[in-house]
């Protein structure tokens, strides 16, 4: 089964209420996809830092609802181990990123599969590793 990792970037959109939001419609359609067992989804347990982080920042009043509502979505969360570890200070000293968003990458590689994000300056800077994909640029998960 195909898999994939996302970052901060996607999930946060999934909450944000905006329908402004740019390419939110493809994120809501990679999560439908997702609960419709399309494929195997996955991210570091630091998404949920990230995203309280944001929602505490921007949606004070409706943060934690919405947290509470992405962790019931029971996402697939990568515990740093020693291998993921070694590869996010690999990533970062080869493509200059921090070891945050190597955290992302590095559970790609983990777990065979892809990391998909909206940080398009992410996605340049990796894109050697053959392991990244930008949402905008997906053409298979429009939402309907």
């Amino acid at each position: 089964m195909t898999k994939y990792v996302v970052d901060a970037s996607i999930i946060v959109k999934w909450v944000v209420g905006d329908e402004k939001e740019v390419d939110q419609g493809k994120a809501f359609g990679l999560l439908q996809m997702w609960t419709n067992g399309v494929f195997d989804l996955a991210a570091p347990g630091l998404w949920q830092y990230e995203v309280g982080n944001f929602l505490g920042r921007e949606l004070p009043a409706e943060a934690a609802d919405k947290m509470t509502l992405l962790r019931d979505l029971n996402i697939s969360t990568l515990d740093l181990s020693g291998q993921i570890i070694e590869r996010c200070f690999q990533i970062m000293r080869d493509y200059k990123v921090t070891f945050y968003d190597a955290t992302y990458l590095a559970c790609a590689f983990e777990i065979d599969g892809t990391l998909i994000t909206a940080d398009e300056s992410f996605a340049r800077k990796t894109k050697a590793t053959n392991r990244v994909s930008v949402l905008k640029d997906l053409q298979t998960f429009p939402y309907t």
